[in-house]
């Protein structure tokens, strides 16, 4: 595993990049479509999309110098070492990373999570593996400067030993079973960097009150396959007997960005941060927290690296996609595992994965789960 943060500006493999997407199928999600732009030795050579509309968009935002309306025939014509696959919508990723690989591409950044299922993303893995390819994951939350302090300050003793982490995802309109999935995976990517390798979980899916059953299955919006529940909270040990405790619902309030956050609770104070650019790191003396004055809490302000600051009409969440493409290539160059890796991806993608399937086995499973396949496969009930 690597620290949450790396520098990205050191220019990687010269390489020719082409970007993956679908208009009205997960369109070019958080941006992908320029994250490959202004970066040193690389030439934005196409684009792809089936939506003539979204596709010229998409080739005037990226810079493509060609656009295709099959992607297939993109790969087939241009053979590039780069490939973006940037539709949000999770039913595309197999088959796009199986195309970017078969046509030679060294290196694939993909948006978050990597699959639908543990099966989906341990084919990904593998494919990447055996052909040399490394794989990427739009986890921007790894440049952001709130968890590089927030672990430094772990390291440092600053709250004791760990104890506990709490994260929570946005709770909006999709809490629960879609909510899980597609933000639970910033919160597991992150939370390996605190707490280590999880060796089990145990967990509960709620649907209006009571306890899910396999006839609350439904097919989810986006392409997410098979989803249960509008209340999932899920319970994983580490070493050292290290706790952590995950939930997403949906929210009365619709939720919100600032929900998606982290608390690490530790023997002598706690660490809090949420999903932002701009996030501060909240450091408490107290091993929990209270709606009162605390005169010991310090607010520390991260310094934001100059390469992530919005800039010339992009955002902070494509600025922080064009420096994990940065760090990619940089990879691809060192030989080394990218910062938000398709490994580190997978491990999310179980985490989300255990709590479904402890949830419906009626158990605490060990970690790594023996069973890979997708736990709501099937929507009948057994028997």
């Amino acid at each position: 595993m690597h620290d949450p943060i790396h520098d990205p500006v050191a220019p990687g493999i010269a390489a020719r990049a082409a970007i993956l997407g679908h208009t009205g199928r997960g369109d070019f999600g958080h941006g992908l479509d320029t994250a490959a732009a202004g970066l040193p030795n690389v030439s934005v050579v196409a684009v792809s999309d089936p939506d003539e509309a979204g596709r010229r968009k998409a080739q005037q935002r990226s810079g493509a110098i060609r656009a295709y309306a099959d992607f297939q025939e993109l790969l087939r014509q241009e053979r590039p070492d780069l490939v973006i696959v940037a539709p949000s919508w999770l039913d595309q990723r197999v088959e796009m990373i199986s195309a970017a690989i078969a046509a030679g591409a060294r290196a694939i950044y993909c948006e978050k999570p990597l699959s639908r299922c543990l099966e989906e993303a341990d084919r990904i893995v593998a494919a990447c593996t055996h052909s040399g390819a490394l794989l990427s994951v739009a986890h921007q939350n790894r440049v952001f400067p709130a968890p590089a302090l927030a672990l430094r300050l772990l390291r440092e003793g600053r709250i004791g030993s760990l104890r506990m982490v709490r994260l929570s995802t946005k709770n909006d309109s999709r809490g629960g079973a879609l909510e899980h999935l597609i933000h639970g995976t910033h919160l597991f990517d992150l939370l390996r960097t605190f707490a280590g390798e999880a060796r089990w979980c145990d967990g509960r899916v709620g649907d209006h009150g009571h306890d899910a059953q396999r006839s609350d299955i439904y097919d989810g919006p986006m392409g997410a396959g098979p989803l249960c529940g509008d209340d999932i909270v899920g319970l994983y040990g580490f070493d050292h007997g290290v706790l952590a405790e995950a939930q997403s619902m949906r929210g009365d309030d619709g939720g919100g960005a600032q929900y998606l956050h982290w608390q690490l609770w530790g023997t002598g104070g706690t660490l809090t941060f949420w999903s932002d650019l701009k996030s501060p790191v909240y450091l408490s003396k107290r091993p929990y927290l209270l709606p009162t004055p605390d005169p010991d809490l310090t607010i520390i302000q991260p310094e934001i690296p100059p390469h992530l600051l919005p800039a010339q009409g992009w955002n902070a969440l494509e600025r922080a996609n064009q420096a994990l493409v940065a760090d990619l290539l940089s990879a691809v160059r060192e030989e080394r595992p990218p910062l938000a890796s398709g490994n580190d991806a997978r491990a999310a993608v179980e985490m989300i994965q255990s709590a479904v399937a402890a949830h419906f086995a009626g158990r605490r499973l060990s970690l790594p789960l023996v069973e890979r396949a997708h736990p709501l496969a099937g929507r009948a009930s057994p028997g």
